[in-house]
């Protein structure tokens, strides 16, 4: 089915199945009536792959061509790297694809991060772009959780954002939305981290690796990641966690 429409052009295809979708174009499909609503070209492979198919048989095989044909046309997932490498590594630096990815943002960035060591020099392209533009950025950041009883459970997760805001984000302006896990007011054990990064933005493109945002990890250390340009899975790893914040299995820092 995909190989039989693989020469005809995307808009046509999209053209087709709104057709269809809107009932301007109608069942049985023929030649004749591909001609009629102003298709001229790629004529027997539309006619072979929607001849004898309802309207909504018709949408779900052009639903399909188009699927495939976006997935075909997306970059492949790039190996991002820190560290020492070979002569033939065709891998991308890990700071230098961040910084890209904080410079692209036009409208969303959702970071998930362990560690901030020395993090403003990391995070201070974000903070440019945050400056220059309207961004919706929300960091979700590990507190540790208290050992032995802590009288006031969410001062104490308060005074580690802040701790987190001074040292990391020691920038001017309106700082990101900030979450952490709400286990963190429930002493251990078990303990539990929030131990994922991973990078968002404008729910298109994702990174995760193993690289903390600290410039260690970004500069000297070996770590692994991957990009990935796929709206698809971007989208669901956003969602997944906006998911949290709306289930409340996280806590937003106010003030």
């Amino acid at each position: 089915m995909s190989a039989d429409l693989s020469l005809v052009p995307l808009s046509t295809l999209e053209r087709l199945r709104d057709a269809f979708a809107s009932k301007q174009l109608r069942t049985p499909i023929n030649r004749t009536g591909l001609l009629s609503f102003g298709i001229t070209h790629q004529l027997e492979a539309l006619e072979s792959a929607l001849m004898g198919h309802s309207a909504l048989a018709c949408q779900s095989v052009l639903d399909v061509a188009l699927a495939e044909r976006k997935r075909a046309a997306r970059p492949a997932p790039e190996l991002v790297w820190t560290g020492p490498e070979g002569a033939n590594s065709t891998a991308r630096d890990t700071s230098v694809v961040l910084r890209a990815l904080f410079e692209s943002a036009k409208r969303e960035v959702i970071l998930a991060g362990f560690s901030f060591e020395k993090g403003a020099a990391v995070l201070e392209p974000l903070h440019r772009a945050m400056r220059e533009r309207q961004l919706d950025v929300r960091f979700f950041i590990h507190v540790q959780q208290a050992e032995g009883h802590v009288r006031d459970p969410a001062g104490y997760a308060t005074d580690q954002v802040k701790t987190f805001l001074r040292q990391s984000w020691p920038f001017p302006g309106t700082p990101p939305r900030i979450y952490y896990d709400s286990r963190t007011l429930v002493s251990g054990p078990p303990w539990s981290s929030l131990h994922a990064k991973c990078v968002v933005v404008d729910g298109e493109r994702a990174f995760l690796s193993s690289a903390n945002f600290s410039v260690r990890a970004q500069e000297h250390n070996i770590e692994a990641g991957v990009l990935l340009q796929d709206p698809s899975f971007a989208g669901h790893l956003a969602r997944q966690w906006n998911g949290l914040v709306q289930a409340g299995l996280v806590i937003e820092h106010r003030g």
